[in-house]
């Protein structure tokens, strides 16, 4: 019986480095953005604008090794991703230059900037900016890659709803599954391996035994990876 899924509490470069070549299908990970984020949104919903009680005391703490962008583990994601295949990485727009250059580095071809306009914005600088509403996702490949064009071809803006106020967030930064599996379903086919070294609470592994792929997740935070653990299995 083939494995659904495996996870790892592990930092993702002792894994990675493990990994035999060519064995991965597809990498979709949202990886610490280095701005050294803290949330402090999490005391209020977002859908009604009333004030909440917050009894998570973890919602309010930084996001581990969020002093800068991770990037040394970008040369074995290439070694073991399979030739013709994507990688999908979400990133700030403050540290899309310095990704880049990374994947690049690692070998990989910078194929476009996917933007998510997102249902609702975040707060940031209220008197003295633009409220954020994307997000930017680096969709980066390993040889020619062809994509399923489910439901025809897709532009490189994208709409997609925030299904959850924050205080219903597993994790400070978590994406919403559909988030994940737009892109599950553009670049792999079903059983093929997804592959999520930042995995938080498993949103991409969620999106990826939903649609009948299997997955490999990998987080270092002994909290997050118990609460993908935990959730995670209610997708297989």
């Amino acid at each position: 019986m083939i494995e659904k899924y495996k996870l790892f509490l592990s930092d993702c470069e002792t894994i990675l480095s493990k990994c035999r070549k060519d064995s991965v299908d597809l990498i979709v990970t949202d990886i610490p953005y280095g701005i050294n984020y803290k949330s402090h949104k999490q005391n209020c919903d977002t859908r009604s604008g009333k004030s909440i009680k917050i009894e998570r005391e973890e919602y309010f703490q930084e996001i581990n090794n969020d002093d800068e962008i991770p990037v040394n583990w970008l040369a074995d994601a290439f070694r073991i991703l399979k030739n013709n295949s994507a990688a999908y990485i979400f990133i700030h727009w403050r540290k899309w230059g310095e990704l880049k250059l990374a994947v690049e580095k690692a070998g990989f071809q910078v194929k476009n900037m996917i933007v998510i306009n997102k249902s609702n914005h975040g707060m940031g600088d209220l008197n003295g900016d633009y409220a954020p509403k994307h997000e930017l996702v680096m969709f980066a490949v390993k040889g020619r890659h062809i994509l399923n064009r489910t439901n025809g071809r897709k532009n490189n803006v994208l709409d997609l709803p925030v299904k959850f106020s924050g205080s219903k967030r597993l994790h400070p930064n978590e994406k919403p599954v559909s988030w994940a599996e737009v892109f599950i379903l553009e670049s792999s086919k079903e059983e093929n391996l997804i592959l999520d070294p930042f995995m938080g609470s498993g949103f991409v592994g969620k999106a990826a035994l939903k649609n009948n792929r299997r997955f490999v997740g990998i987080d270092n935070d002994k909290q997050y990876y118990s609460i993908a653990e935990e959730t995670i299995k209610e997708y297989v």
